[in-house]
Order: structure tokens, then sequence, then C-alpha cells
């Protein structure tokens, strides 16, 4: 009898999987007009229902001349924030003021000869795409997904897939910011180079960005190519076959855990072929992605599915595909962020290490996942180029970023237990002469964040200019700025 019960159990975990989706689903077309992040009660928490913290009041300005007011008159530490999917506290400060920016979403000028766009911060990617699309033309570097703000994006200097530009630091022409005195300022790569370099990547910490100027390129079918490879085998066939291929406009590497001896590449080629899916933009407001979402919860909760994935993958790339460059770059974190965050969470973690230490970082990364039972669904390998311009520069030298994308028990306890691990992965990275990306759960100890970002340094000393009273202020100045 005991044997038959056992039977029933993976079926058992299979039906509660679709109830939850189906659930989680219904909350989010119900409430997709809420946003609990920005009510006006006392405690702000990110998206992803991670950190919490007690601040004052939430302040949205419908103009920049209305927040240029706040700022002069305001005596409280001020936080910046857009979507609020930063997870460590990286928008808030302890009875502070926040900013909400969303209502600063306009399009403020777009020059469709020179390829450009000036957007105010408050909207999203998915605004430009929306607005860009019918002239056929595209953002040259983002996120993986679009439902982030343009302000958020630029304050963690984002970068994806893209193997041109990389870094967004890198497509920005100006920047407009608000400093401590309500100063309006303009900086770019001339003028207020100090500010440009800093602010880019600055978090919040030297004003706050208004709008920006962005550079475009053109929307060009795009065509995939996949194959699974050896895990030890990763670095070389980059080296071999993908840098020097002049057609890959993205690059992206997935390494299929339990076992961490796989990986996919799939790369996305310049082509003149007709497109395969004529879909220009995926849809954005789709409440439901039922597929999507079941099968993420089944890889979570199910030990043996993740086994299973490497199989999967490979009936996926069977299927040949040619897609608009706007259609690849608009996924939505719909269809993978839950509207449930008890008793797990998702949560995210990056880390950068120079292309040449690559295979060693791999192996020990691999091995602290295995030895410390940490749930991972995917990790993703990028490339990087060598970023000079931000001060806060993450990668210092051509680098692969390896994007962990984890399930994790929702309780502070659990977080914490968490840190121990993250922190010798952290070791692992600076060992390597790497670093580790900051918009996440702030694990790292001040020595290893000094070591990974002594730079930091340098962005005070600038912030002394350009806010000598420490009006800015958020959770990452709050635990390291005393250090630096």
């Amino acid at each position: 009898m005991q044997k038959k019960n056992k039977q029933y159990i993976p079926y058992t975990f299979c039906i509660l999987t679709i109830m939850v989706t189906i659930n989680s689903s219904i909350y989010y077309a119900k409430n997709k007009t809420k946003n609990r992040s920005f009510s006006l009660r006392q405690l702000i928490t990110d998206k992803l229902g991670i950190t919490s913290i007690q601040i004052k009041k939430i302040i949205t300005p419908y103009s920049v001349e209305e927040l240029q007011n706040i700022v002069r008159k305001t005596h409280e530490p001020i936080s910046i924030a857009g979507e609020c999917y930063s997870q460590g506290g990286q928008v808030a400060y302890p009875d502070g003021i926040i900013i909400n920016m969303k209502q600063l979403n306009k399009i403020i000028e777009f020059n469709y000869e020179q390829k450009t766009i000036t957007i105010q911060a408050g909207a999203t990617w998915y605004d430009i795409q929306k607005y860009i699309d019918p002239y056929n033309l595209s953002i040259a570097a983002m996120q993986s997904y679009n439902n982030f703000s343009i302000g958020g994006s630029l304050s963690v200097n984002v970068h994806g897939r893209d193997t041109t530009y990389c870094q967004l630091i890198n497509t920005v022409q100006s920047i407009q910011i608000i400093t401590a005195d309500g100063s309006l300022v303009v900086a770019d790569r001339t003028n207020n180079k100090d500010l440009f370099c800093a602010a880019i990547g600055g978090y919040g910490l030297l004003g706050i960005i208004t709008q920006a100027t962005l550079k475009l390129t053109d929307n060009i079918p795009l065509e995939r190519q996949a194959k699974i490879c050896h895990l030890k085998k990763h670095t070389k066939a980059f080296q071999s076959n993908i840098a020097p291929d002049e057609s890959i406009v993205f690059y992206n590497a997935d390494i299929f855990p339990k076992r961490y001896n796989k990986c996919l590449i799939t790369t996305w080629h310049a082509t003149n072929k007709t497109v395969t899916d004529q879909i220009r933009l995926r849809p954005q407001n789709t409440p439901f992605y039922l597929i999507d979402k079941t099968l993420e919860l089944f890889i979570k909760r199910i030990p043996f599915a993740k086994l299973l994935r490497p199989l999967f993958e490979e009936l996926k790339i069977k299927k040949p595909l040619i897609v608009w460059r706007n259609n690849e770059m608009s996924y939505s974190l719909n269809q993978l962020a839950l509207n449930y965050h008890l008793p797990t969470t998702m949560t995210l973690q990056e880390y950068f290490v120079p292309i040449e230490h690559a295979d060693a970082f791999t192996q020990k990364l691999c091995s602290i996942i295995k030895k410390n039972w940490v749930n991972v669904l995917n990790i993703s390998i990028r490339y990087v180029k060598p970023d000079q311009t931000s001060i806060m520069s993450y990668a210092q030298k051509e680098s692969f970023s390896f994007v962990l994308y984890l399930n994790m028990i929702n309780t502070q306890k659990y977080i914490n237990r968490s840190c121990i691990w993250t922190q010798k992965i952290i070791d692992a990275a600076l060992g390597y002469n790497g670093s580790y990306y900051l918009p996440y759960i702030m694990c790292a100890t001040p020595k290893q964040f000094n070591q990974a970002y002594p730079q930091f340094k340098k962005l005070l000393e600038i912030k002394k200019i350009y806010d000598p009273t420490n009006k800015f202020r958020n959770m990452l100045w709050k635990k390291y700025a005393q250090f630096s």
C-alpha cells in the first residue's frame, strides 16, 4: 500500500503546481493595475518581496520642475525608485523619502535620421519599443526583459546579451540630472564628465536622473542558431567560433542544473532571410503565461525535473526560427515572476570574471552550488566588453558574466544563511580578478565590496561635490560608504 501511495507523489506535485500557477495568474489579472511598492504606506518592499524598509513617505512628481522643488525643500534622506526590481534596498533608506519616478515617462525628442531618442527616466524599455518599432528601429542595449525603468537601468548600468555595445553606458549620449541643491545639470562625455561617469552605474547616489538621450539601431531579422556544448569546452568554442563571427548580434549560454556538465549556446545572427515569426513585439500585458510558469514551478518542485532540461532544450532548438530584433528584445518579466512570494521567491546573482579565468571559475562556482544544495533554475553566461567609462565599472577586462537564477525560501533566516555560500562565490570571483553585480541582496562583506569596487572611493569624492550633505542615500550607501 505504501508503494502505491509513492507512485502518486509526482502527480500530486504536478497538480499543485498547476493550481498555484493558475491562482497566481488570476491574482495578477485582478491586480495588474496595483503596485504595492508605491502605496503610501510606511513600508516599501521590492517587487520580489525580499527586502522591506521602513520609510517616511513616497512622493510622486508629475513634472521636472515639481521634482526640483521637492529636492530643494526636502531635508530627509532621498532615494529614487522606478519599477523596484532591485532586491537589496538600493531604492530606499530608513526613515527617508522615496521619489516615485513613474509619472515622468514622456518621450522628449526622437530623431529618426540620427537614430536617437530622448526619454524621461520613469518610462520603461517597452515604452521606447512601442514608439520606435513603426520606424523599424530597435534599442541598442538593455536587459533581457523590458519591464525595467530607464532610470533604474541607467543607475545600475545594465547589460544584456548584445555583443556590440554590451553595457548601457556605451549607448548613452547624455543625461539630465537633478543634484542636491535642485539644479538641473546636463552631463555627457565632454560637459560635466565626472557626473556622467559617476551617475551611470552610481545607484542614485549622485542625484536624480530625469532623462537620457540614447542611441538606437536598426530593427533587423535575426536567425537563431543553437547547439549543446560540454561545459569544459564553452570558452574555447566562444573564442574559436563566436568571437570572430561578425554576424552575431546576441549571445547567451545556459548551464544545465543539476549535473552542471553541459550548456546550451544560443546565438542570434543578422540575416536577410524572411522571418518565421511575424510578431514584431511580444504582448506586454498577457496575464497568464500558464505554460511558462507551470514549467518553472515544475522544475523548482520536482527533484528529477532538472535532469530533463537538456532534452526539452534540444527539442526546442530543432525548430528553425527567424524573428525581428524587437521581438527577441521584448520579453516580459511577467513570464517568470510569480505573484506569490511565500514560502519561496526568485532572486538573481551575477558574477563577472575575465575570460581567461572563466573555466576555472565555472568549476568552483558549480562546486559551491552543489555542496550547498542551492536551488538553481538556470545559470546564464554572457559576454561583457571592458568598460572604462563608468566609475563603478563591473568589468575592467573582457569578461563573461554568470547570471544565477535562484529559488530560495523567503525568510530572513534563510536569506542570512544563503549569504554564507554567496560570500564563497564572491571570493571565487575575486580570486580570478573578477567582481559581482550590486543590484541584488547585499551579502558581500565590506572587504569584498571594496576589493570588487575600489573605485567607490572616487564616486564618494565626486558625491561630495554634487551632494555635500549626503542628501541622496540608500541601503547600498548605508552598508558600504563608511568602510570606503
